[in-house]
Formats: C-alpha cells, sequence, structure tokens
C-alpha cells in the first residue's frame, strides 16, 4: 500500500515538474482511436457524444490529462491503452464567493459557464493547483466583455480537490466602440475603431503556499477615443489560511 501511494505522488512530483512553476497543458488530437481506447476506460463519459480534451504536458512523459465535463483524469499510456492514476471531480463544486470588477449585469451571482483551466500552478514543493474558472460575458452595441475569476484547487493524489484560494480575479477582455461618426471612421479606418482592454495574470510561487499574483493592465486605443491609453501592473500576496484581498484598482474598470 505505501509503495502504490508513492508511485502515485512520484506521478504528480517528479524532478522536472517539481521544478516548474506552471505546467501548461498541450492539446492532443483527439483520434478515432483515442476516443474507442478512452471509451472503454471511462464509459461513463460516452454515453452521449463526449466532450472532453486530452492534454499533455512537455514535463511528463507519457502522462496525459482529460477533462471531461468538469472532471479531471490523469492518464498514463502504455503502447496504445492508458490507465488512470488519478481522477479529481468539480461537477458538482459552487462557488460560495463570487465577485466581479468588470461585470456589472452577475455580481454577486455564480455563472453557468464554468471550466477547469489548462494548466497546474504549483502549490507546494509536492502538490500543483488547478482553477477553476467561472466565465462573465456581457454585450453591448459595437462590442463586448468577457471576465473571468478563478477558485484554485489543490490536487492530491487519491483524494477530493481541497480549496485553497476561492475569487481571484483571472482575466478580462473587453471591447468598446470608439467610432460614432462619419469623422470618426476617417479618423481610424475601419478596423481601428473600437478600444481593447486586457487583464492578464501571471502567478509566481513564492514558497509552499504562498503565491505572487502579477497582474498587467493594457488598453490599446482607436485614434477616435476619448479615453486615455493605460498599461500598468500591480502584484498581490496569496498565502494560505491569510488571503489578501485583490482589490483591482477602479481606473482599471472605470468605463
Amino acid at each position: 500500500m505505501k509503495i502504490s501511494q508513492m508511485l502515485l505522488w512520484s506521478s504528480l512530483c517528479i524532478p522536472a515538474l517539481a521544478s516548474a512553476q506552471t505546467i501548461s497543458f498541450q492539446k492532443q488530437e483527439m483520434t478515432k482511436q483515442k476516443t474507442t481506447v478512452l471509451c472503454d476506460l471511462i464509459p461513463e463519459q460516452c454515453r452521449n457524444k463526449p466532450t472532453w480534451t486530452l492534454y499533455k504536458t512537455a514535463q511528463q512523459a507519457n502522462q496525459y490529462y482529460l477533462m471531461s465535463n468538469l472532471k479531471l483524469y490523469q492518464l498514463e499510456q502504455n503502447k496504445q491503452s492508458y490507465k488512470i492514476l488519478n481522477q479529481w471531480d468539480f461537477s458538482q463544486y459552487t462557488p460560495q464567493k463570487v465577485s466581479t470588477n468588470w461585470t456589472t449585469e452577475y455580481i454577486n451571482t455564480p455563472s453557468e459557464q464554468k471550466f477547469l483551466y489548462p494548466a497546474l500552478f504549483k502549490m507546494s514543493e509536492k502538490t500543483y493547483a488547478i482553477a477553476f474558472i467561472q466565465s462573465f460575458h456581457e454585450s453591448y452595441s459595437g462590442g463586448g466583455m468577457n471576465e473571468e475569476v478563478a477558485d484554485f484547487f489543490e490536487l492530491i493524489p487519491q483524494q477530493k480537490p481541497k480549496l485553497m484560494f476561492q475569487n481571484i480575479p483571472f482575466s478580462v477582455y473587453r471591447m468598446i466602440r470608439a467610432c460614432f461618426s462619419e469623422q470618426d471612421y476617417q479618423k481610424s479606418g475601419d478596423e481601428r475603431c473600437h478600444d481593447e482592454e486586457n487583464l492578464v495574470l501571471n502567478i509566481g510561487y513564492l514558497k509552499p503556499y504562498t503565491w505572487q499574483m502579477q497582474y498587467h493592465y493594457s488598453s490599446v486605443l482607436s485614434p477616435a477615443s476619448d479615453q486615455q491609453a493605460m498599461d500598468v501592473r500591480k502584484n498581490f500576496i496569496l498565502k494560505k489560511g491569510k488571503q489578501e484581498m485583490i482589490q483591482i484598482p477602479k481606473s482599471w474598470s472605470a468605463d
């Protein structure tokens, strides 16, 4: 039993993996043969048309990750077959804290659009975390917005995922119409009549259960815009049990 548990831990904690702060998932082609093999392995995910995605990482040879209906499977490939090393189920999870900085229509209301972000984030010297994303959308004349908020779960072999950080701003993209008059269109050209805004998060591992959240907010403006371009950064520290409230500057999300 102890040997088996050590092997399971090593599947997430090989030296190359443990040294990487972020492990990006690389989407794999889902061939007919792979679909057949995976349907035999996980038949409950094949009762209807499969909505899964298969991933691989550069750090883990012969290992794959399968995402299906908010479930994450860690697989090991042996020739043309797979076996399940670990599995984590997020399908019944309902976020307890929800707040948005840009979106106003869904304040404090969990989103129906949820997914697992295809990457692992170093949580300790032995474990990684995954982001459970809620996506919020707004549409308006000549533009729209997508805002994402994340809850982070530590992945421990053969255990339920453990919630570590919640209600974390993850990303924003907003496009706003900037041309309204014929003069605006002449000034900007057909392809430059919108202001675009982006919020990007980079997670830096400092020590076990401590992250530096590095936010970069930028805007690219149309020549017809009456707004001021921005390119600013701000950092926050997240610690287990002592989560600093991440307060996005109001000037970033102001209309």
